[in-house]
């Protein structure tokens, strides 16, 4: 250890808080090798490179080094190089996100390899003992947008939980509230200095009973949804909003009426009402796709702005712990058939399933905002005892079932090439506290599901930050 150079970051520009953000993620890495933190350099100061192990960090745009030492072409959002050359380490991004996430997989996929030497049987390597060897690894994200969805009240440290989603280089956060939480701006904030975009979710025109309205009066709710977004989101700095309404129903019509005939003139009204005042306003239509699996010719009449993200799409990876062969193949089919809906250009994505979700037996609902994020840390160290034997089974299953969320991912990535939404529903299994291994596989699944999957899942156990149940 003595014998070992100190380690030397050198960032292109300390106003870019993303990068900053990339520099705390790196330093946290290297600090389990080194008992100490690197040092942090502008490259436009002066330092005796000879006495570091130098690793640059930056895009072309803000970090000369790297302009000038860059022999790639990065042209695909969030895409980095990593290259190790001379004892020399170089971590570029395409852009801001792509440095981020180049410092995240520098750990993951050179200095992990590192460590565990296949020579070394009883002991580990420190990747910084002996010299760097040479490595070059160029990659993008499959997925345009890999995130979670979760309730907000669940999320207990919304830091940590945030900080955990770079890890998993994830850049979408869906987040469910009654209200908008009290400390919503600081929340979005914190997230887009990490590379993230939030959407808040909230409900049009329904809250758990999709029963519990008229269709006669459904139009009459556009007003009080514009409403809500007037006084509770507009101003919190948010990407856009998430909605559901009425379609998490095991039958296609209320009343006599079809829900999917329903809920797309619903929502395209309501949707006209917010656009005429906020044009540039991303909207996600949370779809389950039970209530309107066979009515898809209304469904495809949704307003081109809006993007579906669909639901309840079948068995595994839509349902928790539900496998066959047969449904499964059926979910494939439908999954095809969604994503081709709207043509060539539609904005398409889907929630997944099969991790944790909320207990309903004592889910109450909130009659004010309320601060979330900010529990205790025995709170969250009780929570953590009571949620793990469901993460073992949740562990045990995905473990067995791998193979087929990699290649309902392979079939979503393939269908919709490019803009797409993905997220997981990981909600009250303290995200924050333990990034559990079913998780991690998922979040590798989205960067690249053409990975061998044995390889990928023995890849993903070595992480360091990756927890078993």
């Amino acid at each position: 250890m003595n014998n070992m150079k100190r380690i030397a970051l050198i960032y292109g520009s300390k106003e870019n808080k993303i990068q900053c953000k990339a520099l705390e993620i790196l330093g946290e890495f290297l600090l389990e090798y080194t008992e100490e933190y690197p040092m942090c350099f502008d490259v436009e100061q002066n330092f005796d490179a000879e006495k570091f192990t130098c690793i640059y960090i930056g895009t072309k745009e803000n970090n000369h080094y790297i302009r000038e030492h860059s022999t790639v072409n990065l042209n695909k959002p969030e895409a980095y190089n990593i290259s190790v050359y001379n004892g020399t380490v170089m971590i570029e991004g395409a852009d801001d996100n792509g440095v981020l996430y180049g410092c995240v997989d520098f750990y993951n996929r050179y200095l992990v390899k590192r460590e565990f030497n296949q020579s070394l049987r009883y002991s580990v390597n420190n990747p910084f003992a002996s010299p760097l060897t040479d490595f070059e690894l160029t990659s993008a994200p499959a997925v345009s947008d890999r995130g979670i969805w979760t309730w907000g009240h669940v999320i207990y440290d919304f830091k940590q939980y945030i900080d955990n989603m770079v890890k998993l280089k994830m850049n979408t956060l869906i987040m469910w509230n009654d209200f908008a939480p009290l400390n919503a701006k600081q929340i979005v904030e914190y997230a887009h200095n990490c590379g993230i975009r939030v959407f808040f979710g909230f409900a049009w025109c329904w809250d758990t009973d999709c029963s519990r309205f008229s269709m006669d009066t459904i139009l009459d709710n556009a007003e009080d949804v514009v409403r809500v977004y007037d006084t509770q989101y507009a101003d919190v700095g948010a990407d856009g909003v998430y909605f559901q309404s009425f379609t998490e129903l095991n039958q296609d019509a209320i009343d006599g009426v079809l829900i999917a005939d329903a809920v797309t003139c619903f929502v395209n009204y309501t949707s006209s009402k917010l656009f005429e005042k906020y044009p540039n306003l991303e909207l996600q239509f949370g779809l389950h796709a039970t209530s309107v699996k066979d009515k898809l010719e209304y469904i495809a009449a949704t307003d081109p702005r809006i993007r579906i993200v669909w639901e309840n799409c079948g068995t595994f990876p839509f349902r928790d712990y539900e496998y066959t062969p047969e449904t499964y193949k059926q979910t494939q089919d439908f999954v095809r058939e969604i994503a081709d809906l709207r043509g060539e250009n539609d904005k398409f994505g889907v929630v997944t399933k099969g991790f944790t979700g909320l207990d309903w037996h004592t889910f109450v609902h909130a009659d004010s905002p309320v601060i979330i994020g900010q529990g205790s840390k025995k709170f969250i160290a009780n929570r953590v005892t009571r949620k793990s034997k469901i993460w073992s089974m949740v562990q045990a299953f995905w473990i067995s079932h791998a193979v087929q969320a990699q290649e309902m991912v392979q079939t979503l990535a393939e269908a919709k090439q490019g803009d797409l939404v993905l997220c997981a529903l990981v909600e009250d299994g303290v995200f924050e506290e333990n990034i559990l291994y079913p998780v991690a596989l998922y979040a590798q699944m989205l960067w690249n599901w053409d990975e061998d999957l044995l390889q990928m899942m023995n890849d993903v156990a070595l992480r360091s930050y990756v927890d078993f149940a």
